[in-house]
């Protein structure tokens, strides 16, 4: 007879097989209270145990940005209201609709990417769509945008709106975004491993990014758009990472426990007409009005997929890590959405 435990590894396989075959690694881990506990499936990396294997995670990245912009608004060194040239003198000629609130939920108005997304389709870009598109170039473009004002809160997904958020804070601090975000918010977590730069010890854990058939692809560089999906991390990290929020969204004590608490406010809602009842953007996570309530983030490269599921009712999480690039591919991503991969977690925190 299944027991309860059993019942909850049997659905984060079932998860996990969307993500894996035979030229990929992937790895999991179902947090419950203080105990999280890893999967894994496919090709394993010699001597290095699942749960330290360091894969991109693409735009979770958002969900770290997302907590830098709520502990700046805590500090009271952001209003999120205000327009982003009240940030810096560099920013001046910045549109007086684009918000460090709008950034970061999606609804600036601003376009995905800095080229049409045609474009980005039939251009080479090896080391990702990111790679040489510079602070420069990003205020060069921003001061040629002939975007129109978005006076509505519509929700329009935006790699480059959040990517200027964390320029902006970047700018305002003096400092690179990497290493302000690692200051404020990875460091104090206790996060080892969430790095947009590898250090040698760590290299020899990363898992190679391969696209669907399994041929290695180069991992993604990041410039201007850092804040757009520039880390990577492992299991372990993320699993503490979750153990952290859930801590934080129940019982803040601390600046970076009250920011963690502001990020996973509802900003704008993602149902029929901007309803909340279903789902809603906050800053960073996606918040599913189920019972119970899960934030939600996910991440794709060229060749790396990742998600994360936080249920705060459940002191609960689960992630799946994985370096194949099925976000990046048209036959994938549908593969993904048809697994419905919110409601298969949604069933997995009803069992805890």
């Amino acid at each position: 007879m299944q027991t309860d435990h059993d019942e909850r590894q049997d659905r984060l396989r079932a998860m996990m097989r969307t993500y894996a075959s035979a030229h990929h690694s992937v790895v999991a881990f179902d947090l419950d209270g203080e105990t999280a506990e890893f999967l894994h499936s496919g090709v394993r990396l010699t001597d290095v145990p699942p749960e330290d294997v360091i894969f991109e995670i693409g735009s979770i990245t958002k969900v770290f940005t997302g907590i830098l912009l709520c502990l700046l608004v805590e500090e009271g060194k952001v209003d999120p209201r205000a327009p982003l040239a009240e940030m810096s003198e560099d920013l001046a000629d910045t549109p007086a609709q684009l918000t460090p609130e709008r950034l970061i939920s999606h609804t600036s108005g601003l376009p995905n990417i800095y080229m049409p997304i045609w474009q980005a389709a039939i251009t080479p870009m090896p080391e990702g769509p990111y790679a040489d598109f510079s602070r420069a170039d990003l205020l060069r473009w921003l001061g040629n945008w002939k975007g129109k004002p978005a006076r509505a809160l519509r929700h329009a997904y935006s790699n480059l709106g959040v990517g200027l958020l964390a320029e902006a804070m970047a700018i305002q601090a003096g400092r690179p975004f990497i290493d302000l975000l690692t200051e404020k918010v990875i460091a104090p977590l206790g996060l080892k491993d969430t790095t947009d730069s590898l250090g040698k010890g760590q290299q020899c854990r990363f898992a190679q990014p391969r696209d669907t058939k399994g041929r290695a692809v180069a991992p993604w560089i990041f410039q201007a758009l850092a804040a757009a999906g520039c880390l990577r991390s492992s299991g372990r990290d993320l699993a503490h990472f979750s153990k952290r929020l859930t801590q934080a969204l129940v019982a803040p004590e601390t600046a970076l426990d009250r920011a963690i608490c502001r990020s996973a406010v509802p900003i704008v809602g993602l149902g029929r007409s901007g309803a909340m009842e279903t789902s809603a953007q906050c800053s960073g996570w996606i918040r599913t009005r189920t019972s119970p309530e899960i934030l939600h983030a996910s991440g794709g490269t060229a060749g790396s997929t990742c998600a994360l599921y936080v249920c705060p009712e459940r002191r609960a999480a689960c992630a799946i890590l994985s370096n194949n690039g099925i976000a990046a591919s048209l036959w994938g991503s549908m593969k993904l959405s048809r697994s419905n991969q919110s409601r298969q977690a949604e069933q997995l925190f009803g069992m805890a």
